[in-house]
C-alpha cells in the first residue's frame, strides 16, 4: 500500500470522527436547547440543596439501595452530586397521616417526595399539603395524545408515575389449580376461612363501591359474606405472612407489582385479577408544600418521567406507566383486559376518586362502616 493512499485513508478516519464528535456536541446543545427555563432553575436550585431526603413508603423502588442507584442517573443526567437521606416509612395512609400533621403545625416535611394514590392525592390536594407544580414543564418527554391516564393531575399537586393491576395475591403452595380466585366469589369456599387477609385500609373495597362498579349495598353485602373468612390485617407491601403460609390469599392488594418484587426473590406466591374488574392503580408523587429540598424533590419526579427513569422504576418497583411506548405496564394492563373482556374497567386516579366524592360516597365513612362488620375477634398483623 503508498504512503499517498495511507495518509488518505487516515485523514478520512479523522474526519469521521471529528464529524462525530461534532454531532454529539451538537446533539448535547440540542438537548440543553430542549430544557425548559423551569426545568433550568429546578437544576441550579437542586444543585445548591444537595440533598434528596425520603421518608418512603414500604417496599416501593427498591428502596434505599434503589434510589441510590436512581440518583447515579440523576447526578449524570443533570451534572448534581444528590445524597440520599433514607427513612423508612409504611403505608401510603400512614405517611400521608404523618405529612398532614407537619404541614398542619408548619414544620419541615419528614420527604422531599410524597408516594400515594388518587385519594392520597386528593387529600394533598384539599389540604394544601402538596405543591402545586407546573410539571409538563419539567418533564423532558411528551405527554403522548390520546393517552389513557393523565400525567399530571389536580393543577399539578401529583404526578402519575406507574400504572398497576389490582388483584387477589395468594400462596401457590397452598392455592392451585381450580382453586386458583379468578372470580371474587372464589375466596368465599368454606375451606378458605380464617385463612384470608386483607389491607387495614380496605384496598378495593371502597373504590369496587362506586355507583358505576358493584354500588355500596352490593360491597357491604360482600363484606359481611366474606367475615368469616377473614384472618387478620396486612400492608399491601407484606406479603411475608402469605408467601410463609399464615395466609393463603390477601384480598384485595394495591397492584400486581408487590408480588413480583416477591417472586424475584423466590417467594411462593401467585397474583390473579377477578374476572369481574380489572382496577387500574395509579402511584402518583408530589412535593410538600414545606419540603427541606423542593428542587430536589421536582427533579426526582420530573426524571422519572425520562426514558432511563422508567426503565429505573420497572428495575427496582416492578411498574412503570403505561402511557409510554414499551411500557411493561401496558402490556400487563392489556392482557388482563383481554382476559376479561366483560370485566369492568376501573382507573383509580385522581380524578376517579374526586368523582367518588361527587356520586356521594364517604370513603372515611364507608371504610369504618367495612371495618365495623370485621371488627372483634380478627388478630391485626402487620401493617
Amino acid at each position: 500500500m503508498s504512503l499517498d493512499i495511507k495518509k488518505r485513508k487516515i485523514n478520512f478516519f479523522k474526519a469521521i470522527v471529528s464529524l462525530s464528535l461534532i454531532a454529539g456536541l451538537f446533539a448535547n446543545v440540542g438537548n440543553a436547547q430542549a430544557r425548559s427555563a423551569e426545568l433550568e432553575k429546578v437544576i441550579k436550585g437542586a444543585k445548591k440543596e444537595g440533598v434528596l431526603k425520603l421518608l418512603w413508603t414500604e417496599g416501593h423502588m427498591g428502596a434505599d439501595a434503589g434510589i441510590n442507584d436512581m440518583l447515579k442517573s440523576i447526578n449524570k443526567r443533570y451534572g448534581t452530586n444528590i445524597k440520599l437521606q433514607f427513612t423508612q416509612g409504611r403505608s401510603f395512609p400512614a405517611n400521608l397521616g404523618r405529612l398532614t400533621q407537619e404541614h398542619r403545625a408548619k414544620q419541615k416535611s419528614s420527604t422531599d417526595v410524597f408516594m400515594g394514590s388518587g385519594s392520597h392525592m386528593l387529600s394533598g390536594f384539599k389540604t394544601g399539603m402538596l405543591q402545586k407544580v407546573d410539571w409538563n414543564k419539567l418533564i423532558e418527554r411528551p405527554e403522548p395524545n390520546n393517552a389513557v391516564v393523565k400525567r399530571v393531575n389536580n393543577g399539578g399537586v401529583g404526578v402519575a408515575i406507574a400504572s398497576r393491576v389490582v388483584g387477589i395475591v395468594y400462596n401457590t403452595n397452598l392455592v392451585k389449580g381450580s382453586d386458583i380466585p379468578y372470580s371474587i366469589e372464589d375466596v368465599m369456599n368454606p375451606k378458605w376461612k380464617g385463612q384470608i387477609a386483607i389491607t387495614p385500609y380496605l384496598t378495593g373495597f371502597y373504590q369496587f363501591a362506586a355507583p358505576d362498579v358493584f354500588g355500596i349495598k352490593f360491597m357491604t353485602d360482600y363484606m359481611k359474606r366474606l367475615k368469616p373468612q377473614i384472618g387478620g390485617f396486612i400492608g399491601c407491601n407484606s406479603l411475608d405472612k402469605v408467601a410463609s403460609g399464615q395466609f393463603a390469599m390477601l384480598i384485595f392488594d394495591c397492584g400486581r407489582d408487590a408480588t413480583v418484587r416477591y417472586q424475584r426473590r423466590g417467594a411462593p406466591l401467585g397474583h390473579a385479577v377477578p374476572k369481574e374488574i380489572v382496577r387500574n392503580n395509579i402511584i402518583n408523587l408530589g412535593v410538600p408544600s414545606n419540603a427541606a429540598h423542593p428542587n430536589v424533590g421536582k427533579l426526582f419526579i420530573a426524571w422519572t418521567h425520562s426514558k432511563e427513569g422508567q426503565a429505573a422504576l420497572w428495575k427496582h418497583g416492578a411498574y412503570d406507566l403505561e402511557i409510554y411506548p414499551g411500557s411493561k405496564s401496558k402490556a400487563l394492563v392489556d392482557a388482563a383486559r383481554s382476559k376479561n373482556s366483560k370485566a369492568i374497567f376501573l382507573k383509580s386516579t385522581v380524578q376517579r376518586t374526586f368523582q367518588q366524592k361527587k356520586d356521594g360516597i364517604n370513603v372515611r365513612k364507608f371504610q369504618k362502616k367495612l371495618k365495623k362488620i370485621v371488627r372483634g375477634k380478627r388478630k391485626r398483623g402487620k401493617k
